[in-house]
């Protein structure tokens, strides 16, 4: 190539790109437009979450920051590393299999009792999980039985060689194709031959002499509203939910969340919409109301918890999680009186894949642009604050729709995110320092993101994992640590990033009223694009994040970052110039603090007034965290 091929390819670069010295004005930085995504259609040049802006409380963020607890054993260092890290909640799955037969407790109670206590004594709130997962829905008996004939796959019956434990309806075959218990009912049992009858066709072949796994349920999957079915099915959840209360009353707990249900793409036969419909071929009950809406099985049960748990816990919070994986499903306007929050559990940390992945590939028209990128996103914030799906959470985090919806007789509704992680292989990280450095850029990111956009509790997950390359925080050796184990010495990257940026709001205090900040924002230099769709240009200057917390009266904390969309490719840092207003009093004291390096990093203070300032910094892509006080 010649060198005046050369000269003019470099100047067509700096003309897209930008040179070192030139200013690209984000104006405006808060575009309610960014918002007008009609549904179903998406957007890969939209960015939602730029649509408004809100200075959240310091303080509730510190009591937002939670995590799934999963520790197997070793709960007293466990819980106090987890504390000294920043965590305030956790989140605790005790399903309604772990209650015993005859529903007088809870199996291993000893263990969630100590884990309670420790909770308590770290001033950590719980959030507990009532769920059926449909491998062990409720309180069962398992047993196992050999077979005395062949049974090919389709077959409507089956032999056994002993049928005095089964009852009809309520026992069948356990885990043919998943883990699912009586996922095949037996509906008759003719005691001379031992030959029972299907619910449905086996799903595989069984030989004689098999021995298989068969359970005998104390309730019944949901039958419709108004059944004898599903009345004792609504009482045995009920006295769960008692025991569970008990529980928590039991060892002082009297400020805690319950979440109603996990996730419906996950074990969920017991309670979905079909019910006991899913085992049973042909279905044998017809459900006329949306399980979810009024007058449905589901919305039923939650609607009795609620009414439960409010008549002897006033400070309890009850969170519909049926919209974890259904953000929309249910109006939040239709929820059970007194419902307190609802939660969601978006992921999409890993690899996605466009166009291999667009959503609705074969409905062209719902992508509002009509063009698809190629690339590949890997964002710790997950899919669900972008609209690449028209399912976007910022439709129902946006202040507009948020500060205005809540059920009937609720003053306060509070969004949850009770499951946000991820798994760094999905990324295509597998090395060690790769995996805790991917997971120490996810903490930081995703709740500063989101806990400043809406959500008010976020529970990362999860606590514990063996390996690095798994999802835990905690340090994989944490079984042969010694208890008196120094954070300093054992903590992980993400662990100490977590603590690092908790302890900058460390001092703040419930605010009678905050103040709203405002900020015009102007990236400078050169110029980093993310990718072009119908020949527009998505910029990294285009997603800046500028995420402002007031910790009280004469201090603010902005999380400052670039959400570039693979943080597996790391950004050299970008300068941008920033004016900030609405602070209500003379800035004094500035500096930009990284919680990953845990460094103060140089930052050029332009201008400071009786109610504004104008700093010029180095962000990258993960936050760093302008500190002002007055």
């Amino acid at each position: 190539m010649a060198w005046k091929d050369v000269a003019l390819l470099v100047l067509l670069c700096t003309a897209v790109n930008g040179m070192p010295g030139q200013e690209f004005p984000v104006r405006p930085y808060v575009d309610p437009t960014q918002l007008d995504v009609p549904w179903p259609k998406h957007s890969h040049l939209k960015v939602p979450w730029r649509g408004y802006l809100e200075t959240r409380s310091g303080y509730e963020f510190l009591k937002g920051i939670g995590v799934n607890y999963n520790v197997p054993d070793r709960h007293d260092l466990a819980i106090r590393l987890l504390a000294e890290a920043g965590f305030k909640t956790f989140r605790i799955e005790i399903g309604w299999g772990s209650v015993n037969w005859d529903e007088t407790h809870i199996n291993g109670e000893g263990r969630w009792r100590t884990v309670l206590q420790l909770c308590k004594r770290y001033g950590i709130r719980p959030t507990l999980l009532l769920n059926a997962h449909h491998g062990v829905p409720c309180p069962l008996r398992f047993f196992e039985r050999h077979l005395t004939a062949d049974a090919p796959n389709g077959s409507r019956t089956i032999k056994l060689d002993d049928v005095t434990d089964i009852v009809p309806r309520y026992s069948g075959l356990c885990n043919l194709t998943h883990y699912c218990a009586c996922e095949v009912f037996i509906t008759e049992v003719n005691p001379q031959t031992g030959e029972c009858q299907l619910s449905k066709p086996l799903p595989k072949d069984l030989k004689a002499g098999q021995r298989v796994t068969l359970a005998t349920l104390k309730y019944l999957p949901a039958y419709p509203v108004g059944t004898p079915e599903f009345e004792a099915t609504a009482k045995g959840w009920l006295r769960y939910v008692q025991l569970v209360v008990d529980l928590l009353k039991s060892v002082g707990v009297d400020a805690f969340d319950l979440e109603v249900w996990n996730e419906l793409s996950f074990g969920s036969n017991f309670m979905n919409g079909w019910g006991i419909n899913n085992y049973y071929d042909p279905p044998i009950v017809q459900f006329k109301a949306d399980f979810l809406h009024p007058g449905g099985h589901a919305w039923e049960i939650a609607r009795r918890t609620v009414d439960l748990v409010k008549s002897q816990c006033p400070q309890a919070r009850c969170i519909w999680g049926f919209s974890n994986t259904t953000f929309f499903h249910t109006l939040i306007e239709k929820l059970p009186p007194l419902t307190d929050g609802q939660s969601y559990h978006p992921y999409g940390t890993g690899t996605r894949k466009l166009p291999e992945h667009e959503q609705a590939r074969d409905e062209p028209w719902r992508c509002l642009e009509g063009d698809i990128p190629k690339t590949e996103l890997r964002m710790p914030e997950g899919w669900a604050h972008t609209f690449v799906q028209t399912e976007s959470l910022m439709r129902l985090l946006n202040p507009e729709g948020r500060l205005k919806r809540k059920p009937q007789g609720i003053e306060r509704f509070f969004h949850y995110m009770t499951e946000h992680g991820v798994a760094p292989p999905e990324c295509g990280v597998t090395d060690e320092r790769g995996a805790w450095l991917l997971k120490a850029k996810t903490v930081l990111r995703a709740f500063c993101f989101w806990l400043n956009k809406g959500i008010d509790v976020m529970h990362y997950f999860c606590a514990y994992g063996e390996r690095p390359t798994d999802m835990g925080v905690l340090p994989t050796n944490l079984e042969t640590l010694p208890d008196d184990a120094p954070f300093e010495q054992v903590a992980t990257l993400p662990m100490k990033a977590l603590r690092n940026l908790t302890r900058t709001f460390a001092d703040s205090r419930p605010l009678k009223q905050g103040r709203r900040l405002s900020v015009d924002v102007v990236a400078l230099g050169e110029q980093t694009p993310i990718y072009t769709v119908a020949g527009k240009t998505l910029w990294h200057r285009d997603v800046f994040a500028f995420l402002p917390f007031q910790c009280h009266d004469r201090k603010f904390v902005i999380a400052v970052y670039t959400m570039t969309y693979d943080v597996t490719r790391p950004i050299a840092p970008e300068r941008y110039r920033l004016t900030i207003s609405g602070f209500g009093g003379t800035p004094e004291r500035v500096h930009l603090y990284d919680p990953l390096t845990d460094k103060t990093v140089p930052i050029t203070v332009l201008r400071r007034g009786k109610d504004n300032l104008a700093v010029e910094m180095a962000v990258v892509d993960y936050p760093r965290l302008l500190v002002v006080d007055l």
